[in-house]
């Protein structure tokens, strides 16, 4: 069997967020609360230390000022020790439940026990460098004392169990810890409902593109988002739209196909049927040539629906370039010079000597040149004229391209711009898509065009104006 690798889903945008914000506040409380924690046991030592201090300086001034009855037979806490060892009185200590367990040594300037409780009345004397705080263990318990000497020479040493700084330091812990452990959860419940309604715009949004219906070009209202989320819906917006206008050229590229096609190829089909019924030769010749001429229209065709698509499609997803409208222009005339040639047609172009530059898609200006030139001289007889001039005025480009044709009505300047329109009385043959590309190529360019009576008497003028470069 071969090895199958689990598929693994990415986490929801929710799921990532809560659980980011949760790590967070866990990196930042844990550290903080130990902080905190050090802290508080550190002061809380230093605070019982000072007590400790206190206490057994108070006691050292009682008993130097003879303010403590330590011989007095009458107080019940008090018992006269029976130990050699011992010169002084042992006090009993009975702590109570929840007291500290305490105690305390008194020594004269001779270094005679004065006094001690019963806890502490087994340690040995304190030398002369155990001064101030010590740590101790004593029948297995650690303590905490505090030595010192007075100004009556007394050593005096209190001490104190350290099960009580234990306690403390235990409920510090569970003061320091619960409120995590409870907390928390608490916390990710309230930062996950939290996220959810931080993400509703998301949610709407999704909601919105759920319900939005093929081939709609409603942009996706922004009013209603948060910042972070406008620049999103505008690029959106404008991805939509641009897949929009992508549906469509794809559509009316099928429609240009069919509608365009048909004809020809069926015309082709009845004059080859033709040719194979038929005995008489010259019918089939006649019928051949025909066909050919059917092709020919339909390579045509074929041509001009491609540039169409080409320049709808190429020419506006690409940025503006700076081109010299006149090298354009020489490269067209160059691929058009047989037609030229062909029908003996006086032509001319006329520009000025520097470049005159605009900003634009080379494709879409080509295929302007072509059109506009392929028009005058198939609508222009055998030994006509046609001009081309290119011009700077101020700062726009004027392109002029006239001849000496049949022209076309004032009336019907307007139509000739629609896809596939041909006008009905000319005797060639296009297929009306040829200004339907010109027209869009001036629309990339923020241009104008104008058809006008041409100067040469008879015949059509084009003028094109649009936004010309610094030389």
């Amino acid at each position: 069997m071969g090895n199958t690798r689990a598929i693994s889903h990415p986490a929801s945008l929710r799921t990532r967020l809560t659980l980011l914000i949760i790590a967070v506040m866990v990196v930042v409380l844990i550290p903080l609360g130990w902080i905190s924690y050090r802290r508080e046991l550190r002061e809380m030592n230093e605070l019982l230390d000072g007590r400790l201090a206190q206490a057994g300086r108070t006691l050292g001034t009682l008993i130097a000022h003879g303010e403590l009855p330590l011989r007095d037979p009458d107080l019940p806490d008090i018992a006269q020790s029976g130990d050699s060892h011992h010169h002084g009185v042992v006090v009993s200590v009975h702590p109570h439940n929840y007291e500290p367990e305490v105690g305390f040594q008194a020594y004269d300037p001779h270094g005679e026990l004065i006094a001690a409780t019963s806890n502490l009345a087994a340690l040995a004397p304190p030398t002369s460098d155990e001064r101030g705080f010590r740590d101790i263990q004593l029948e297995g318990k650690l303590w905490r004392t505090f030595t010192l000497q007075n100004r009556a020479n007394l050593v005096i040493r209190i001490a104190e169990r350290s099960d009580n700084r234990v306690d403390i330091a235990r409920g510090l812990v569970i003061e320091h810890t619960l409120p995590l452990l409870i907390g928390l959860p608490l916390l990710a419940l309230l930062v996950s409902l939290a996220v959810k309604r931080g993400l509703r715009p998301v949610a709407i949004l999704t909601e919105m593109l759920d319900r939005r219906t093929p081939g709609s070009r409603k942009p996706m209202p922004a009013d209603y988002a948060p910042g972070e989320i406008k620049p999103l819906i505008v690029a959106l917006n404008q991805q939509l739209e641009r897949l929009e206008d992508a549906l469509d050229r794809e559509h009316r590229f099928a429609t240009d196909v069919a509608h365009e096609l048909r004809t020809p190829l069926a015309a082709t089909m009845i004059h080859l049927e033709s040719a194979m019924i038929s005995d008489d030769p010259a019918e089939i010749e006649f019928t051949v040539r025909n066909a050919q001429q059917s092709m020919a229209r339909l390579g045509r065709r074929i041509e001009q629906i491609l540039a169409m698509a080409r320049l709808e499609a190429g020419a506006a997803s690409q940025q503006r370039t700076r081109l010299d409208l006149a090298r354009i222009a020489i490269e067209v005339i160059e691929e058009l010079a047989p037609l030229i040639a062909e029908k003996d047609i006086a032509f001319s172009l006329n520009h000025d000597d520097a470049p005159l530059y605009v900003l634009g898609h080379e494709v879409a200006l080509t295929a302007m040149f072509r059109n506009l030139i392929e028009n005058a001289l198939r609508y222009t007889e055998a030994e006509g004229q046609v001009e081309v001039a290119i011009r700077r005025e101020g700062s726009v480009a004027v392109i002029d391209i006239c001849d000496n044709g049949p022209g076309i009505p004032e009336d019907r300047r307007q139509a000739v711009f629609k896809r596939f329109h041909r006008e009905v009385e000319s005797a060639t043959r296009g297929f009306g898509l040829g200004l339907s590309i010109v027209q869009r190529a001036i629309e990339l360019h923020d241009a104008s065009i104008e058809l006008r009576e041409s100067p040469m008497g008879r015949g059509l003028l084009v003028r094109i104006r649009m936004a010309a470069e610094a030389a």
